[in-house]
């Protein structure tokens, strides 16, 4: 038979290839394939030829209902990073030139994945956070070998790209933390693999002070390759692990993160004047006289964001957002500007902030304190009566608060139960309630997605020892200054891309056609039905039944891992999550340098075409973008790690309480050795060893293979969707491994249940 190529390709030939690579192809069936290419019936027998031909040529993949897609090209150089998701688990992030390859090769599955996995076993040396060069891989997975073998039809997860490291071009970091254990000539590192290797042999004696168990540092000689052992020198003793501090220090530098400014930074931080020059006050819109306050966390320090509200004529209302002005303190080419754009983001820890600015900006000069003249940045936005932006304009402000308010106190103005004293800003609340409403509305009606999960926050005493846990639920308040902060970046991230200013936005692509696949299969399980999640109507119409399940929080996570991690670029790309097709961060530049670009190319904005204002090259820009996301990723990973290394201190103290607190558990999954739990109000999962069953909830209990239960003999049940109470037995420190028992309290209660 004949192989199709390019350079003897027919006219119809052509005209299927460059149908199937448009940006907006789905994958369909011959028939509609036809119907799409306007050919007549007397073409289809050659029509459907070549796509035969094609299909054994492996040009194109077969799917489900005979539907067809174009192969990806196979051995694609990409660069990026490597992330360990969990042990032997790892994927790759493709760099802004990769992201730019991918979006081409994705067109036939019209998404545009940047986080690909790592095909098992070809991670190739590299660690979490390695520079490397890989090579793409077409659908290699066991799964898909297993289909083959059985003749089983393709899915959309064989459209699943996949990457073989090929090369590490630049490990991540020059330290290693781990735990010291003698043995040998000096005693070796054990790591966690992830951050630092299993093992890491020392080439040096180690102090006299250290003891086995102890938390130290190693600076890297070898990495490991093949058979040969990572090798590296101690750097510094941390101390016990679960001493107060020691482990969130570990932490810090196991992900290089510093509490610390070099005193260049902070000599030009401490330079900067107190006083607002009068001639910079000249030029800037006076708001000092206007009804402004600030909405924050009663614990917050730094207040970046402020707002005041007007009704007008006609149910209109008027929205002005002031944003902390940064960039008038913080300029290109300076000290300060390098450490920002260095860190990145501000990082919070459970016991400390690693600010992203010195305490003389974001905790003074740049905090919009109540009584004090503020510098900012003013975006003014005009809604009609039905909640819709009909007018935008920006300019430099200059503002003095009249109030700071908690969000408990305006949830409590909000709800009718306490006043400010100020009758302006009372009424001025309840008019951004409303507004906010509105707002709300249309964007759920638009399409985007409900997602909120309540933050865990871990409580501690004053010598930062975990002492108890809260959950804080995003309220009307929250959901209030909320809405106007989206509305202000959506407004600046417009302005600026039709002013064809060069910028940062943030963008969330749409998610992998074979993670929501996998979701939806996942959701059936539950009871929820659920068609293609392709289509963003049905996937809202299965959030809606997701919304007070039973398990509502499992089916949440499961639906935020197949969603895409949202990222920076230099292109407006569309923020899926929100719904909106330009969207940028602008709110929190005091702990974002995303947000502080976006200051500098405001100038534009406020002052027009001819304003001055110093913004990177293109290329540079594009580096900063992938630099920031890269910074962002890593502090979430140490502030996830902190939180759950202080959340599994507080069970492990609690497993020692004579009334430990009872906790709701929900059985994700049942085995003979026990049932595997998740307590929603911690986020956090454990297990329940069969034996504890019979001890705890009187009666013996037995676990049925075929119903993948455990059942007593006197008819009670424990199945996945069950719930029960908990308390904390055991707790591995070092994994975070929480064993739990049955509060003897849920012993009555499954009896009850089991007698109705």
């Amino acid at each position: 038979m004949r192989k199709s190529s390019d350079a003897a390709i027919t006219p119809l030939e052509q005209q299927l290839l460059v149908y199937m690579q448009k940006a907006d192809y789905e994958p369909q069936d011959a028939s509609a394939l036809a119907r799409g290419l306007g050919i007549d019936s007397r073409e289809r027998p050659a029509l459907r030829a070549i796509i035969k031909e094609w299909e054994q040529a492996g040009r194109i993949l077969r799917l489900r209902q005979a539907r067809y897609a174009l192969r990806a090209p196979s051995d694609e150089p990409l660069q990026g990073r490597v992330r360990r998701i969990k042990p032997g688990k790892y994927i790759f992030v493709a760099d802004s030139q990769g992201q730019e390859q991918l979006r081409r090769i994705m067109q036939p599955e019209g998404a545009a994945a940047i986080e690909l996995p790592i095909m098992p076993h070809r991670e190739g040396g590299a660690m979490d956070g390695d520079l490397v060069r890989v090579t793409l891989r077409r659908g290699a997975s066991a799964s898909r070998q297993h289909r083959r073998r059985t003749h089983q039809r393709p899915d959309t997860r064989d459209l699943q790209l996949e990457v073989r490291v090929d090369e590490i071009l630049e490990r991540r970091r020059g330290t290693w933390v781990g735990i010291y254990r003698p043995g040998g000539r000096y005693g070796t590192l054990q790591g966690d693999g992830r951050t630092a290797p299993e093992q890491v042999m020392l080439t040096t004696p180690p102090p006299p002070e250290l003891l086995a168990g102890m938390a130290i540092t190693v600076e890297i000689e070898n990495y490991p390759r093949g058979k040969m052992p990572a090798t590296g020198r101690i750097e510094s003793v941390l101390g016990w692990p679960h001493d107060t501090g020691v482990e969130v220090t570990s932490i810090m530098h196991r992900y290089t993160l510093r509490d610390t400014f070099p005193p260049a930074v902070l000599t030009e931080a401490e330079a900067l004047p107190q006083e607002i020059p009068a001639e910079e006050l000249a030029r800037r819109e006076d708001w000092r006289e206007r009804c402004v306050l600030t909405i924050d966390p009663a614990s917050a320090r730094d207040y970046d964001d402020a707002i005041s509200l007007t009704p007008l004529p006609g149910g209109k209302t008027e929205l002005a957002v002031h944003i902390a002005d940064v960039s008038y303190y913080v300029r290109p080419g300076s000290a300060l500007d390098a450490e920002a754009a260095l860190r990145g983001n501000s990082t919070y820890l459970p016991d400390r902030v690693l600010p992203m600015l010195p305490p003389r900006l974001c905790d003074d000069l740049c905090s919009l304190r109540a009584g004090e003249d503020r510098l900012t940045k003013l975006c003014v936005i005009t809604f009609n009566d039905k909640g819709e932006a009909i007018k935008t304009r920006f300019a430099d402000a200059v503002i003095c608060s009249r109030a700071r308010l908690s969000y408990e106190q305006a949830l409590a103005v909000l709800e009718q139960r306490e006043s400010t004293g100020q009758e302006e800003l009372d009424a001025m609340l309840r008019l951004g309630h409303t507004l906010a409403s509105q707002l709300r509305t249309r964007r759920m009606q638009q399409g985007a997605l409900s997602l909120d999960m309540p933050e865990v926050r871990v409580l501690l005493d004053a010598q930062g020892t975990p002492v108890g846990v809260e959950c804080e639920h995003s309220d009307i308040a929250h959901q209030m200054i909320e809405e106007f902060m989206l509305a202000a970046n959506e407004a600046v991230a417009r302005a600026l891309k039709a002013a064809l200013v060069p910028t940062i936005y943030r963008v969330h692509e749409e998610p992998d056609p074979a993670k929501l696949q996998s979701f939806a299969l996942t959701a059936k399980s539950y009871g929820i039905r659920a068609g293609s999640l392709n289509s963003r109507t049905e996937l809202t119409r299965v959030m809606e039944q997701i919304k007070g399940h039973v398990d509502e929080q499992l089916l949440t996570v499961a639906l935020l891992k197949a969603m895409m991690r949202a990222r920076y670029a230099t292109h407006a790309l569309g923020h899926f999550g929100l719904a909106k097709g330009d969207y940028c961060h602008f709110t929190s530049p005091i702990r974002r340098y995303a947000d502080l670009i976006v200051h500098r190319g405001f100038a534009k904005l406020a002052e027009g075409k001819h304003a001055r204002t110093h913004l990177p090259a293109p290329g540079r820009l594009a580096e900063i973008a992938e630099h920031i996301s890269e910074t962002e990723r890593n502090s979430a990973a140490a502030e996830n790690e902190a939180h759950q290394s202080m959340l599994a201190q507080f069970l492990a103290a609690e497993c020692e309480s004579d009334s430990p607190r009872p906790w709701l558990a929900i059985i994700t999954d049942a085995y003979p050795q026990g049932l595997c739990v998740e307590i929603p109000q911690l986020q956090m999962k454990g297990f329940i060893s069969g034996d504890m069953l019979s001890d705890y909830l009187d009666s013996r209990w037995y676990f049925e293979r075929h119903l993948r239960s455990w059942r007593s003999l006197d008819g009670r049940q424990l199945s996945p969707g069950h719930t029960l109470q908990v308390i904390p037995d055991n707790v591995d420190l070092a994994s975070r491994f929480v064993d739990f028992v049955p509060f003897p309290a849920t012993a009555e209660l499954l009896k009850n249940t089991a007698e109705n």
